[in-house]
C-alpha cells in the first residue's frame, strides 16, 4: 500500500500546486486597490482541476493510510474547515468574475475578497495539514 499512498500523495501535492497557481495573479494586484483583479482563464481552470484532484485524493489518502476517518486529529478537522472556507472564497470569486469583467464595481470587490479569503485559507490548510500529519 505504500506505493498507492505515495502516488496519491503526489497527486494531492500536484492538486495543491494547481490551486496555488490559480491565485498567482492575486499577488500581482495586492497593492492595486483601485484596479480590478485580473483573471486568467487558464490558471482558473488549473485551479478548478486542482480542487477536484484534492477532493478525490484527500479522502483516499486517509482511507489508504488509516482505513477511515476514525482517530484523525482535531488539526485535520480544522484543516477541513479551511477547505470549506477555501471553497466559499473560490465560489464567491468565480460567481462575481463575469460581472466584474462587465465593469461592476461591487463584483470587483467580491472577486478581490473571494481571492483573499481563498489564499489565506489555502495557507491555513497547509499549516493545519502539517500539524495534523506530522
Amino acid at each position: 500500500m505504500d506505493v498507492v499512498f505515495t502516488l496519491l500523495l503526489i497527486a494531492h501535492l500536484v492538486g495543491l500546486m494547481l490551486v496555488a497557481a490559480a491565485f498567482l495573479p492575486l499577488l500581482g494586484m495586492m497593492g492595486q486597490a483601485g484596479a480590478a483583479p485580473q483573471t486568467n482563464r487558464l490558471l482558473t481552470r488549473f485551479g478548478h482541476y486542482g480542487i477536484i484532484v484534492l477532493l478525490l485524493s484527500g479522502p483516499l489518502l486517509i482511507w489508504v493510510r488509516y482505513g477511515g476517518f476514525d482517530g484523525v486529529s482535531h488539526w485535520f478537522w480544522a484543516k477541513m474547515g479551511f477547505v470549506l472556507v477555501l471553497a466559499a472564497g473560490v465560489v464567491t470569486s468565480a460567481v462575481s468574475a463575469r460581472r466584474m469583467r462587465a465593469g461592476d464595481a461591487a463584483a470587483t470587490a467580491r472577486v478581490r475578497l473571494g481571492r483573499i479569503v481563498a489564499v489565506v485559507s489555502l495557507l491555513a490548510i497547509v499549516v493545519f495539514a502539517v500539524l495534523a500529519f506530522n
